[in-house]
């Protein structure tokens, strides 16, 4: 039976980039984005999945300048492909992790500079992504 204590929080989660970790986890946002085309069936049109694509954004409080590094590493190969890992933990799930592994990572940007005085620094990141691999689920 489902209790208040068991709703889960998002306030444990942390993000890695190429094993590295890279900051607190404020937000991630995954989606599964199904592309379709028309299909005419007698009179009435319909859909058909052709395709899916994962795309998101994560934000997160910086602990190091991940940024620069990742656009020095990208003008380097505009081709490059980035895997992100982020889990999420929360004491009241009976100490039960979701985790995931997002592979071929492509940034749509790369915030350099994001600062306000006296404030945490955040970066948000927009991607896309060929894969997903959910490694754990909350049950």
């Amino acid at each position: 039976m489902a209790t208040v204590e068991s709703a889960l929080r998002g306030t444990y989660g942390r993000v890695w980039l190429e094993g590295e970790e890279i900051g607190i986890l404020k937000n991630i946002n995954l989606k599964v984005i199904p592309n379709y085309e028309d299909v005419i069936v007698g009179f009435t049109v319909d859909r058909q999945a052709v395709s899916i694509q994962y795309a998101g954004d994560l934000t997160f409080e910086a602990i190091n300048s991940i940024s620069s590094e990742l656009c020095k590493k990208y003008l380097k190969n505009t081709n490059l492909r980035f895997t992100i890992e982020c889990n999420l933990s929360d004491p009241c799930a009976m100490g039960e992790e979701e985790t995931y592994t997002i592979n071929g990572v492509t940034f749509d940007e790369f915030p350099l500079a994001n600062w306000q005085k006296g404030a945490l620094i955040e970066k948000t990141f927009n991607f896309r992504a060929s894969d997903v691999v959910i490694v754990d689920l909350i049950n």
